[in-house]
């Protein structure tokens, strides 16, 4: 059985555990309120109803803060298109789920995503991951276009420059529709995404008799 040292220091885990998360949850709400730039150190920590000593413990200022909050968004676009990316019968249908995934990151995070852009404008080390991430996902969407030239059901040229034009339309627009109100429609947005993938990539549908 853990001893009386053990399980305290156990509950001290746990705890800063839970300070750390309660406060990239309250600076995402805030995100919801206003602009980052507008949400100061006494914000997050009065919302998150933790002290400044205890934010400290985790995070060395509010960049450090919203760093950890492009991790964790980063790590949801990085996965968006798993399916697509996947050898299919039927890529088309995989690909209108991926957007589909994809418009609805942006309807939860778009005004995080949203401070994330403006503050790597200013900021080289955001700037470097938010850039890095860019770079992933348009190296993930060549390797794909790559492989769907080589089966014969794409005929994109520059496949490389295709992926990175379309990754970066995707930041461009859903931030556009989603990063400030008044927000777009989903619907109406993905339907967008849809029609400009599908037909650079794989051409129109065929016509209706």
């Amino acid at each position: 059985m853990p001893n009386r040292q053990s399980d305290l220091q156990a509950r001290r885990r746990a705890n800063r555990r839970d300070a750390r998360r309660r406060l990239l949850d309250a600076a995402h709400g805030l995100l919801e309120q206003r602009p980052w730039a507008e949400i100061s150190l006494d914000d997050i920590t009065s919302a998150a109803e933790v002290a400044r000593t205890a934010f400290y413990r985790h995070f060395e200022d509010r960049q450090h803060l919203l760093m950890a909050m492009l991790d964790d968004v980063g790590l949801e676009l990085d996965h968006v298109a798993d399916d697509w990316m996947a050898e299919s019968d039927d890529p088309v249908a995989e690909l209108r789920r991926s957007l589909e995934n994809l418009t609805s990151i942006f309807v939860e995070h778009g005004r995080l995503i949203q401070a994330i852009s403006d503050t790597a404008r200013h900021d080289p080390e955001i700037g470097a991951l938010y850039q890095a991430l860019a770079d992933r996902l348009a190296a993930a969407t060549a390797r794909r276009i790559k492989a769907d030239i080589d089966a014969g059901r794409s005929q994109v040229t520059e496949a490389d420059e295709v992926a990175r034009a379309l990754t970066w339309m995707n930041e461009r627009y859903l931030l556009d529709r989603f990063g400030q109100p008044p927000f777009g429609d989903p619907t109406a947005a993905t339907t967008a995404l849809i029609t400009v993938w599908v037909n650079t990539l794989y051409g129109p549908p065929p016509a209706r008799r």
